[in-house]
């Protein structure tokens, strides 16, 4: 798979990750499970019950919220009421992937677009090894909790292949398997099979029931990005009788947020990174106000904002918001990825001095992330270039080569020792 295919897919994975994307499970249009026969009292149906319902929407609103605890207590209780059903573990499974991205500065799209520094040498690396980057343990966790999820997923849908209900959640565990495995995992083409898998259980369940909305989440997503893609790749897409369209994603995606269902607010956040990555920051902003005002405790959803902002080139207001989320406590987990997502706004404005001192903020921070720091410090050395002051700069590279390498950190450190940095050098074209 070329680079430029992979940056795709995975900016994709990544806003389709970013805070509980794929989180993808559903609500009767009454609200109630099916009834059944007095002879199948035993069997764990497919459907959720109404307190099933609400455990479900309370730990989702806690995930929004950056309440991880909270979120897990309420997933644990799914599985210890329903222990057949494979909606305990999937959210479960799934909340231990966003803490595991949002651990590692995974779970901001400012970092993802393709003039982004922080991962300006990932394709290089993916194409030398691909799916080396994630942790031995999480990545086993993850996949055993998958595991007994599928299983359920599996017996749901073979006891009956026309249940709408057992479908759509065999559905769902493809849909997060092929969402980690492109964030995380980085296996790309392992994460495209999952997602075919996936967009066909939806499609089968609204053949059976058109108004199942949240079954058009998933497919709206793969309408938008198999329709994205370049003509090259599309063609080929169509010769395997893959076909999609962008706009009709879109509107997909707009249906399933005016139907107010279940997964509306996941929605959103698809959509926010769809307008984000069709340059419709407006409309992406539009969106984020109505989620900050929603979940007012997500730093996450704030920093989003800001970054927005410094698209639409509203500097004043972008800076405002990283100042008070750097002024708020509840922010601390991520104060390194603010400071250095406040870098590149002020590096963008050519305020180079400025920037500088808050990528030199991310190392001292005592939580900051090494890869983030790593790459902070390259950056200030970068816009010490740019400010001129090339006797500094020249220290700061030195500093990057003493840490040990992200990516392609040390290419560039040596790039710009032997040469002032120039912004065209920058590795994503």
């Amino acid at each position: 798979m070329t680079a430029k295919l992979i940056t795709f897919f995975e900016y994709m994975a990544i806003t389709a990750t970013v805070l509980a994307l794929t989180l993808l499970l559903p609500v009767n249009a009454s609200g109630q499970s099916e009834p059944r026969p007095a002879a199948e009292a035993s069997i764990t149906p497919a459907a959720l019950s109404p307190e099933i319902i609400e455990l479900r929407r309370a730990g989702t609103e806690a995930v929004y919220n950056l309440d991880y605890a909270t979120a897990r207590a309420k997933f644990e209780e799914i599985r210890r009421q329903l222990p057949s059903h494979p909606v305990g573990d999937l959210n479960l499974a799934t909340l231990l992937w966003l803490e595991y991205l949002n651990k590692n500065r995974r779970l901001q799209t400012g970092l993802y677009k393709k003039d982004s520094s922080f991962y300006a040498g990932a394709e290089k690396a993916q194409e030398e090894s691909e799916g080396d980057t994630v942790d031995p343990a999480f990545d086993r966790a993850f996949r055993d909790r998958m595991a007994q999820a599928k299983t359920k997923a599996l017996a749901l849908a073979n006891r009956n292949r026309n249940d709408p209900d057992a479908i759509y959640f065999l559905g769902a565990y493809y849909g997060v398997m092929a969402g980690y495995e492109a964030s995380t995992a980085r296996k790309f083409f392992a994460a495209m099979r999952n997602g075919s898998r996936s967009v066909d259980a939806h499609e089968k369940v609204v053949k059976l029931r058109p108004d199942y909305n949240d079954a058009y989440l998933s497919i709206g997503l793969y309408d938008y990005i198999v329709g994205s893609l370049p003509f090259a790749y599309k063609a080929l897409a169509a010769v395997a009788g893959v076909r999609g369209n962008k706009q009709r994603g879109i509107e997909r995606l707009v249906k399933l947020i005016e139907s107010n269902s279940a997964s509306s607010d996941d929605a959103r956040v698809l959509l926010m990174a769809v307008y984000q990555n069709e340059g419709r920051f407006e409309d992406a902003l539009a969106i984020l106000k109505s989620l900050n005002s929603k979940y007012p405790a997500s730093y996450l959803l704030k920093l989003e904002t800001a970054s927005t902002l410094v698209e639409l080139k509203r500097a004043d207001e972008a800076y405002r918001t990283f100042e008070s989320l750097l002024n708020d406590p509840t922010s601390k987990p991520v104060f390194d990825l603010i400071q250095f997502q406040y870098a590149e706004a002020l590096a963008l404005n050519n305020q180079f001095k400025t920037a500088a001192d808050h990528f030199l903020a991310v190392p001292k921070i005592e939580s900051a992330d090494a890869n983030l720091a790593t790459m902070a410090l390259l950056r200030a050395a970068q816009v010490t270039d740019l400010a001129g002051n090339r006797d500094l700069a020249i220290s700061q590279y030195k500093s990057v080569l003493a840490r040990t390498n992200v990516y392609d950190s040390r290419e560039q450190a040596e790039r710009g020792i032997k040469k002032p940095f120039n912004e065209k050098d920058r590795i994503r074209k």
